[in-house]
């Protein structure tokens, strides 16, 4: 089964830009502090940041509402993970692990892991780690469902 991953957007103010209107959005980033920020596509490539991804739409708008300082709307978007990502290995890899395993130490070695294979993108290892989270959370509401 194909996890879903996503990512957070901020709409915030009315009408194009481009014929007099405010409208900014923004999508949220992991900053060089492991902190998020929004900001648009042009600053977060400048500054040479990746998207924030998140395992579930719940832990992506809580991320969003706290990291907001225009008070816009916050929307988490499913993001299809790239065709890169391994995800019939990792949903293995994870199905093989404990649902009690702590998030923090899934992440660390799944972005071990993608290093070792050779990804030195940080999209593409903030979208497997992102995948590999969800993953988990799946297992752990199979647990949760099941009473084991």
């Amino acid at each position: 089964m194909i996890e879903t991953i996503f990512s957070v957007m901020e709409f915030c103010g009315k009408g194009d830009p481009m014929f007099g209107g405010t409208a900014a959005d923004w999508s949220l980033y992991m900053t060089e502090d492991g902190a998020h920020a929004f900001m648009g596509a042009a600053e977060a490539q400048r500054c040479k940041l990746v998207r924030a991804y998140f395992p579930t739409a719940a832990e992506a708008e809580k991320a969003g509402a706290a990291a907001s300082t225009r008070k816009g709307l916050i929307s988490a978007l499913p993001v299809k993970p790239r065709l890169e990502v391994p995800t019939g290995q990792i949903s293995w890899i994870v199905g093989n692990k404990h649902v009690g395993e702590e998030d923090r130490e899934l992440a660390d070695d799944f972005a071990d892991r993608a290093k070792r294979a050779g990804a030195g993108d940080p999209d593409l290892i903030a979208q497997i780690v992102a995948y590999a989270l969800a993953c988990h959370r799946a297992n752990q509401a199979l647990v949760t469902h099941f009473r084991l």
